[in-house]
This record gives structure tokens, C-alpha cells and sequence, in this order.
């Protein structure tokens, strides 16, 4: 299925990625992904009695349609102060085709019959 969307990610320290989804949620967004991970910018890495420590990052991931996108990153900027130095980054990235996502709630017989698809193919 083709479709219009991008990828909103917003990588801020870890215990910030709060302003981040309220402020995307608030522009239009349905909601988010949040991933753990840490930086290795040469700026982000220091050293304690000789032992490195890189600091903990919060992946914040935002699939919405092409036409919200910059609404949702101005607002994202704005709330979560990331366009002074070293609060984050935020950025998109095009998505060509998505599967899995509809706006339409799921049909609860077509839930049922996937439900009873796998629980057939886990028997055999």
C-alpha cells in the first residue's frame, strides 16, 4: 500500500522524551515509539577515573502522514527547547510504503478470523 507519510525522530537525553510526545500529540500525532540508546558524538563522551560514560538517549518515533510533519517537528522544537545547543535533534525521513495501519478501527470478525489463522497454524 502506498502512502504519504514520514518518520518524525527526535533524539533527546534520557528522562526528556515527556515534552517530545505531548508536544507531537498536541500538533496531530496518534502517537509515538520510544527506544533507549546512547550517544557517541565525540563531544558526548566522557571519562571518569579513566572509565568512559556516554550518555543514556531517548528515540523518539513518529510515523504521521507527510501533510502534519511540520507542524508536529515546530512543535516538537519548541516544547522540548531543541533548537538550543545540546538539548537534541529532531529530523524526518520519507516513508514510501507502510503496512499495518489504518485509521478505520479493526473489524472485530476479521480480528477473530486472524486470531483463529494463527492459533491453526501454531497447531500444526
Amino acid at each position: 500500500m502506498e502512502n504519504n507519510y514520514d518518520l518524525v525522530i527526535s533524539i533527546v537525553n534520557r528522562g526528556h522524551s515527556d515534552p517530545v510526545v505531548e508536544a507531537s500529540r498536541e500538533a496531530g500525532a496518534n502517537g509515538g515509539t520510544i527506544i533507549y540508546g546512547r550517544g557517541t558524538g565525540k563531544d558526548e563522551v566522557d571519562t571518569f577515573m579513566g572509565v568512559s560514560i556516554q550518555p543514556e538517549k531517548e528515540i523518539i518515533m513518529t510515523l504521521t502522514k507527510s501533510e502534519n510533519k511540520n507542524n508536529i517537528m515546530e512543535a516538537i522544537c519548541e516544547k522540548a527547547g531543541l533548537d538550543a545547543a545540546g538539548m537534541g535533534i529532531c529530523f524526518s525521513l520519507p516513508v514510501t510504503k507502510v503496512r499495518g495501519i489504518s485509521s478505520k478501527p479493526a473489524n472485530q470478525n476479521s480480528l477473530k478470523q486472524n486470531n483463529s489463522l494463527k492459533q491453526t497454524e501454531t497447531k500444526k
